[in-house]
């Protein structure tokens, strides 16, 4: 039907169809019912069900999916981590970013944050967006002059997790300290 030819009048109430014409409590049933219970045959949910073969749906349709609304993952774990995942790319994960995703690094924020009372050791702003800064030593030097390759040897590091060498800084004072 094009658009623009069958305008709604200001004159039109409540329950009226496009041409202005109401619908009898009658009509109304009809409608309701003639849908409720209504099925597809089995040659039609076969026709479906062909057409639907061999198209790309996404990741609902593909192999490994559990079924659809079991509320549970797509994928198996084995099937997606590690090198079988379509990202993988060896490995490559930088040994900085590995070391700050520790429990053992975030107890070590915590415990300067606690220290500190989680006031800004720069501006005396208290919470906030508070980050910990290695001050006496910075991180990426303990990691150089101890020749840290692996998290194995970066949890052996005493010097490493020493709530004396951290500092709570805020975002704006921790990003002036990178300028130096």
């Amino acid at each position: 039907m094009p658009s623009g030819i069958y305008k709604r009048t200001d004159n039109m109430k409540t329950g009226q169809n496009m041409f202005g014409k109401k619908h009898s409590k009658e009509t109304k049933k009809k409608m309701s019912l003639a849908r409720i219970g209504k099925k597809h045959s089995e040659e039609t949910k076969k026709k479906i069900s062909k057409n639907h073969k061999g198209r790309s749906w996404g990741h609902k349709y593909q192999k490994g999916h559990k079924q659809l609304n079991s509320g549970k993952t797509h994928f198996k774990k084995d099937q997606m981590s590690g090198n079988k995942h379509w990202n993988w790319k060896g490995g490559i994960t930088k040994l900085n970013h590995l070391i700050r995703e520790l429990d053992k690094y975030k107890q070590w924020r915590s415990d300067v944050f606690k220290r500190d009372n989680w006031i800004c050791q720069t501006c005396g702003n208290r919470g906030g967006t508070l980050e910990a800064h290695h001050s006496k030593k910075k991180f990426i030097t303990i990691i150089r002059e101890y020749n840290i390759k692996t998290i194995k040897e970066a949890i052996n590091c005493k010097e490493l997790w020493d709530i004396d060498n951290g500092v709570t800084l805020c975002y704006e004072c921790h990003r002036l300290t990178k300028k130096r």
